[in-house]
Order: C-alpha cells, then structure tokens, then sequence
C-alpha cells in the first residue's frame, strides 16, 4: 500500500471499504453458522486463520530475515511488510473462537486417542495460543526496537520463533484433522509454506507502492522464485514417500487428494499454479521487474495459496469440492480486517523507520 500523504481524516473511501468488509463478511458468516452447515463454517474458519496468520506474521519476520542476511535492499519497503502486525489481534481472537467453537468441528474433541494427552483438546489450544501469544509479542518488541535500530538480535529470534509456532500450527491444526495420519514434514511445510505466502504478499504490496525501484522488484521477485522451488520440494518430499511405501496410516493423506475427482482437478490446479507457476512466468528479469507483471502473478499465487489451505483441510471432512460462501465470507472479513488494520499501521507509525535513515 502506498504511503505517501495520507489523508488525515480517519474515514477515507479505503477504510470505509475495508470495514465493510470485515463487518459484511462477519455477519455473513455468523449467518450461516446459525444455519446450513455450521461444520462448514467452522472449517471456514480455520482456513481463513492459517492463511491469514501465516501471511501477516509472515510479513513481519521478512525484512528480519532480509536483515539478519546483511540485506540492505529492502529498507523503503520495510514499513510496508510491518504492517503485518495489524492482524495480530485478529488472529488470537480466530483462534480463541476456534477454541470455543471445537466441539462442533474438532475431530480430537472428547475422543480417546493414541497421542493421548497430545491430543487433549484444552492442552492443545492452551499450547497454540500461548505459542501464538509469544510470537506476536516478540513481533511487537521486534518492530519497537527496529525504530530505535537496535534489533538484529531480535529479529533472528523471531525468525527462529515464527518456525516453531507455525511448525506446531501445523501439526496440531492440519495434520490433527485426521489423528490416524501423521508425517514428520508437515510442520516444516506449513511454515515455509506461510513465508511464500508473505514473499508474495509483500511483493503484491511493493508493486503497488509508487517509490519501490525496480531493483527491490527484481529481489522481491527472485524470492518469489526460490521459496515456491522451496514449497514445491517440501511437498514433493512429503508425498514421494507415501507413494512408494504406501502405507495405509500415510497415504489417508494422499489418497482423497490425488486418486479421486473433484479434488485431484484441486491438485493439479496446485501445481500449475503456486508450485511451478511463478518458476514459469517470473522466469524472465522483464516479468520481475515490472510492476503490472509481479503485482499480478503476486496476486494469483496468493489466491492459490489459499485454495492450498482449503485443500489441506477440506478434504479430510468432505469429498465434494463445496466452495462458496461460507469459504468467501470470513476470507473477505479477515481481508478487510487486515487492510483496516494496515491502514492503521501506516497512519500512526513514524517513516521511515529509525534505523533506515
């Protein structure tokens, strides 16, 4: 989002947008949970919670990593990938709600297991939320200490944090849908997963922002490039093995996905779009570098990033391919929470930031 003279009035034709959409999309949602299919719109939910808590903490580690790697490129762009932080309210409070609401979705919930304990339902989001908790509070002590220019230290532990919180969201909250499969890469995949999700989303970002170089695009674009190699490789060596031992407790992952219609139509749809897609189109320096190109396969991926999140859960509950409105309404909701909140973000923190000058 651009940064360059804001409007002073609080109400603008964007966050009015915003809050409509988060308000719209709330109430639609609370709608259909009262009516319908509210399992539906509890897993609705939690799709809508890791990605988009994957995508904006996701952009709050970034420029620490860019940082803790000596970068310098990144620095005008630096506030743009911080207002991430926005949402950290927002998604404690989905995930609190998701606490709430697990009787009516959670497969764990009141159901003895072989995990035992691992699997209790209050110790498993007592542990999520206290991991979630410590990650954005150390992403706030992070930024603070960024603006005096004093946080190299801090930024490699939140990168180190962010790995272990979104490694433990992964295994309690995708692989633990179904308490009969498990794998031992389904925590690394989910947060490097979130980490081309934010790569993308702060490229959406810097392509709209009027003083990104064309350079800081290139760089942002050959990231782009790397970690969806990175999320193809992790997903390939997660799947490889279930192919060729064929395990019965491992391929119940692999089977609903990719041996039967409508859900290996999904798939593929995958393939060609968020794990070899950007290889192809942003192969070229011309497509990096260009605001319309990047901004625009930015934005594709980051759609097929969230089909991905759906196709993580969905499945498990459901063989049909039910997409509508109780999928759309809380992504619209928690987009125009995040844009408000960005907003926000932008008109009260100082620029540039203090290390930056």
């Amino acid at each position: 989002m651009s940064t360059s003279e804001r409007p002073d009035s609080f109400l603008t034709t964007r966050t009015i947008v915003w809050l409509l959409l988060a308000l719209g999309g709330s109430l639609a949602w609370l709608f259909l949970l009262q009516g319908g299919d509210p399992g539906r719109a509890w897993r609705s939910l939690l799709i809508n919670f890791l990605f988009f808590s994957s995508l904006s903490g996701g952009l709050v580690v970034w420029p620490a990593v860019v940082r803790t790697c000596n970068g310098r490129w990144h620095q005008e762009l630096e506030r743009l990938a911080a207002a991430g932080i926005a949402f950290s309210i927002p998604s404690l409070v989905a995930l609190i709600v998701l606490w709430i609401g697990s009787p009516a979705w959670a497969p764990w919930y009141r159901v003895r297991l072989h995990q035992g304990i691992w699997l209790d339902n209050s110790f498993l989001f007592g542990r999520d939320l206290a991991a979630l908790l410590l990650f954005w509070g150390l992403a706030f002590y992070y930024l603070r200490e960024r603006r005096r220019g004093e946080a190299r230290t801090c930024g490699a532990l939140l990168i180190l944090l962010y790995c272990l919180v979104f490694s433990l969201l992964g295994f309690d909250l995708v692989m633990a849908l179904d308490p009969h499969w498990y794998s031992n890469l389904v925590g690394g995949y989910f947060f490097i997963s979130g980490l081309y999700i934010a790569i993308s989303g702060w490229a959406l970002l810097a392509s709209r922002h009027s003083e990104s170089s064309k350079d800081q695009l290139h760089d942002l674009g050959k990231l782009m490039v790397a970690f969806s190699l990175m999320t193809t490789y992790l997903m390939f060596a997660h799947l490889l093995p279930f192919w060729y031992e064929n395990l019965p407790h491992e391929i119940r992952f692999l089977v609903p996905r990719m041996n039967f219609q409508p859900w290996r139509s999904v798939s593929y749809l995958l393939l060609c779009l968020v794990y070899f897609g950007p290889l192809v189109l942003l192969l070229s320096e011309r497509a990096k570098r260009s605001r319309l190109i990047l901004g625009g396969i930015a934005l594709l991926v980051l759609a097929g990033m969230w089909v991905e999140r759906w196709w993580l859960v969905a499945p498990t509950f459901d063989p049909a391919t039910r997409f509508g409105l109780s999928e759309f309404s809380l992504a619209a909701a928690f987009l125009g929470f995040l844009g408000f909140g960005m907003e926000l973000y932008h008109r009260r923190t100082p620029h540039p930031l203090a290390g930056d000058k």
